[in-house]
């Protein structure tokens, strides 16, 4: 396995195949794309203070209230 290690901590397992691309479009204009096995369209969500979040694999917190637009490219399927 190869990892991507920044500061002495593994952020990521490099080599591993990402199931979805995700492109998040925030109100207020900023941007945010990444890649995970966690389909934030139907995953469990927690509300927090007026906020609907959800949690992906790789440690990524999204606010859905806070979101314009989504757009998802699905990888490749997992067997």
């Amino acid at each position: 396995m190869i990892y991507s290690v920044k500061g002495g901590r593994i952020l990521s397992n490099a080599g591993e195949l990402k199931k979805y691309k995700f492109y998040l479009k925030f109100k207020g204009g900023n941007n945010l794309i990444f890649e995970t096995n966690t389909d934030i369209r139907t995953a469990e969500r927690n509300k927090v203070d007026g906020g609907i979040f959800v949690e992906t694999e790789n440690s990524y917190t999204i606010n859905l209230a806070q979101l314009e637009k989504i757009n998802v490219k699905i990888l490749h399927e997992h067997t």
